[in-house]
């Protein structure tokens, strides 16, 4: 057994159990932001996502080669894609948290970009439903957009809010980002992990997702391996639809042209 499935074990095995002994089990969703065309990682990504039967959500650029991205993603079963911004482009003023939507900019201006986001992927064959803001800001302009178009939000953040029903967030990232991309490490994530189940359980949330969040371009070795031990504990599941009142289990197939 790798080190990795040993600290699996031990750090998280023992919340697991308690979860099966109230016969609940957790509902891992993942999402993968950044990707804008095929590439390596994304093929070693969509590799993964088959080998263990993961379904996966790939946050995707519009601005990219969003055609040949369906094409390659339609190739592995149960892949969605969602819409991750207009450009990623920071627009943020000087020392305010980087995002792309601004307090200047006008809901006109917003549903405008969105709209045009949401053509390239249709143009591609994809009807979107999901939009991942990059850098996880979602300002209140484009939370009105997002509504008004009928897209349901993912950003990073803790347990959904009954205000926002429409809010799927990733909550566990493998990865540390400063000073530089690298593997978050085993432990802490493990860690971080084990108290957001344990939440949930407490709570009686067991319907609840967690959210698993990757970044294929940016993955060391490390965190290529983490993923292999995590994926067939987790054992992720279709995101849920938002006409859906429980979460699905990986049988639906098609999901990148529902998403």
């Amino acid at each position: 057994m790798s080190l990795h499935r040993l600290l699996i074990a031990a750090v998280i095995g023992p919340e697991l159990a308690r979860w099966r002994a109230a016969g609940h089990a957790p509902a891992f969703w993942w999402r993968d932001d950044d990707a804008r065309r095929p590439t390596p990682a994304l093929d070693r990504l969509l590799a993964l996502s088959a080998r263990f039967a993961a379904p996966i959500t790939i946050a995707a650029v519009p601005d990219g080669d969003i055609a040949a991205l369906a094409k390659a993603c339609g190739a592995v079963p149960d892949v969605e894609l969602a819409i991750h911004g207009f450009r990623h482009e920071n627009r943020a003023p000087p020392g305010r948290p980087s995002g792309e939507v601004n307090d200047l900019d006008g809901l006109a201006e917003v549903m405008s970009d969105l709209g045009a986001a949401m053509d390239v992927f249709r143009r591609a064959g994809v009807a979107p439903r999901l939009f991942v803001p990059p850098w996880n800001n979602a300002h209140p302009t484009l939370k009105r957009a997002l509504g008004l178009r009928g897209l349901g939000l993912s950003c990073y953040g803790e347990m959904r809010s009954a205000a926002e029903p429409d809010r799927l967030d990733a909550h566990l990232d493998v990865m540390r980002w400063k000073p530089k991309a690298r593997f978050r490490g085993a432990v802490r994530f493990l860690l971080r992990a084990r108290r957001l189940l344990a939440e949930r359980r407490a709570k009686g949330a067991w319907d609840q997702p967690l959210g698993l969040l990757t970044h294929h371009l940016d993955h060391d070795e490390p965190a290529w391996r983490f993923l292999e031990a995590f994926l067939p504990v987790a054992k992720p599941v279709v995101r849920p639809r938002r006409d859906a009142p429980a979460i699905g289990r990986p049988s639906d197939r098609g999901a990148l042209k529902a998403g």
